[in-house]
């Protein structure tokens, strides 16, 4: 009895411990209670994994749970953006690999089937791949219109539906910092808010590259991903209190 009474306390408290020392060694985010002791930032929406090998889920398989998330996602920042006209959305995350253009994409895509005049921004101007996801060409773009080269009809391209334009992120340039740094992009949202009736811009990690910090200032809306099981936890602690220092406001997760 006494041999079956140790056994099972064993069996109890070995993977118990097992348990509290995987929580307290692994520094990835898997709940929203792992970032809201150090921030109180308001969770703008919960967008579900895609197995689907392609990026446009919401275009290509209006119906699905992928596509209802983007929806939810599209009327919470009606409540965020009612009063501003034309929103400028900046879609970044704390490191690469948080799923940052799937979220600009069908975002993007979300507002377009809402019957918006919608654009698709491609602002990472050091690894631009945005074009490729609606077969576009990546020779015109942000980048040849902030030094000059092109007007802004030149680089505005159709993404084959409706209501949803592109311009990607053109020919990468020597210097993307000085670039999205620059006065050239004002003057491309306020452009772009003639025309459009929203603007997603799709950008580089804030938390790994100086540029989308200066887009973040422009932007009227700053959505920061948060990807489970993926996002390091004081990587996006340290992110938000940069953001935070460099007067960043309109951010949400």
């Amino acid at each position: 009895a006494r041999n079956y009474g140790i056994a099972m306390l064993a069996g109890l408290a070995v993977p118990a411990l097992a348990l509290i020392l995987i929580s307290l060694f692994n520094n990835k985010i898997t709940s929203e209670e792992d970032f809201k002791r150090f921030t109180d930032l308001p969770v703008a929406g919960h967008i579900i994994h895609s197995i689907r090998e392609y990026q446009t889920v919401v275009l290509t398989d209006p119906k699905s749970q992928v596509a209802e998330t983007f929806r939810s996602l599209r009327t919470r920042l009606q409540f965020f953006t009612k009063d501003t006209p034309s929103p400028v959305i900046l879609i970044t995350s704390s490191m690469p690999a948080e799923g940052k253009t799937f979220a600009s994409v069908n975002l993007a895509s979300a507002c377009s089937l809402a019957g918006k005049k919608t654009i698709l921004v491609g602002f990472d101007l050091r690894k631009p791949r945005l074009y490729s996801d609606f077969g576009l060409t990546d020779d015109k773009g942000v980048s040849t219109w902030l030094i000059g080269r092109d007007k802004i009809n030149d680089i505005i391209q159709e993404s084959g539906y409706e209501n949803l334009s592109v311009i990607a992120a053109g020919p990468v340039p020597p210097n993307p910092s000085e670039l999205a740094a620059s006065e050239k992009t004002k003057e491309l949202f306020a452009e772009l808010k003639k025309k459009f009736d929203y603007i997603i811009l799709d950008s580089a990690p804030i938390g790994t590259v100086s540029d989308t910090f200066s887009l973040a200032a422009a932007a009227d809306i700053t959505i920061i991903l948060v990807r489970h099981n993926k996002t390091i936890k004081n990587v996006l602690e340290n992110t938000l209190s940069d953001a935070k220092s460099n007067g960043i406001t309109g951010m949400s997760i």
